[in-house]
């Protein structure tokens, strides 16, 4: 199953939903592959669909041209036999919240631009993607160890207690709830736990509301209330992006090799 963003295009500040689709997209198939689960062809299709991807591979990170663009496939097969049983991880870093990105700096710059990097949990190889009018480059790099996401239990008692928090913020400010936005759930294959799927669709539709709500037209008048609003939403929208990261980074055959997740 290929995730997409579908309906879902506000956008968290100048977050970029395209991007989040296909970077939960290519997480989720490199967790198959490193698993023996699908072949580089294979992988191909499933995060190619309808769209172009391209790779640079300008630090020779995988040992690819670094002075010309690349096919997906060339880099999904290196990746194959490189990366064998390698975690990867879905990091989404956002201005004061890295996500688990710990550099170096033009990594970090990079991936704060494009919103999103897919990164082996060693650091290894990484995977930023950058949207090039209908098409996708991914350039890759060579990171810092990241801190892994938490487990999708951890992260769902923590995205739970948020919402309720913020909730509360929200209802203590007068604010009715607008409508709800359409949306088409992010989703995730077959080799990951009912606990994740289930995760990632819940902060799929949290973050689209409160992508909506930043976006929309507040009856609220004073100055105050607009500032608390906005701090509720931001907040709901960063423990959204924080639950879909966990939720992508562990599919079963890593949740299973760490017990105690």
């Amino acid at each position: 199953m290929q995730p997409h963003a579908g309906l879902l295009r506000a956008r968290v500040g100048r977050y970029p939903w395209r991007v989040l689709a296909d970077a939960l997209n290519l997480t989720t198939t490199l967790n198959e592959l490193s698993a023996g689960l699908c072949t580089a062809p294979e992988a191909e299709a499933r995060i190619r669909g309808s769209r172009i991807h391209h790779v640079a591979d300008l630090d020779g990170v995988l040992g690819l041209d670094p002075l010309h663009l690349v096919g997906l496939r060339l880099a999904l097969a290196r990746t194959e036999t490189r990366f064998a049983q390698t975690q990867w991880l879905l990091l989404l870093p956002r201005p004061g919240r890295l996500g688990g990105l710990r550099g170096p700096a033009d990594v970090t710059s990079l991936a704060l631009d494009a919103g999103a990097i897919v990164l082996a949990s060693d650091g290894r190889l990484g995977w930023i993607p950058l949207a090039v009018g209908p098409a996708i480059q991914w350039r890759l790099v060579r990171a810092e160890r990241p801190m892994v996401p938490p487990s999708p239990r951890e992260a769902a008692g923590a995205f739970a207690a948020v919402l309720a928090e913020e909730g509360a913020g929200l209802a203590s400010l007068g604010v009715r709830a607008g409508r709800r936005p359409r949306i088409e759930c992010l989703a995730l294959p077959a080799g990951y736990p009912a606990r994740s799927a289930s995760l990632l669709e819940r902060a799929s539709v949290v973050l689209a509301a409160a992508s909506a709500g930043l976006d929309a037209q507040t009856e609220i008048v004073t100055s105050h209330s607009v500032l608390g609003r906005e701090l509720h939403l931001r907040r709901l929208a960063d423990a959204a992006l924080d639950a879909v990261s966990a939720a992508a980074s562990w599919p079963s055959w890593a949740m299973e090799s760490e017990p105690s997740r």
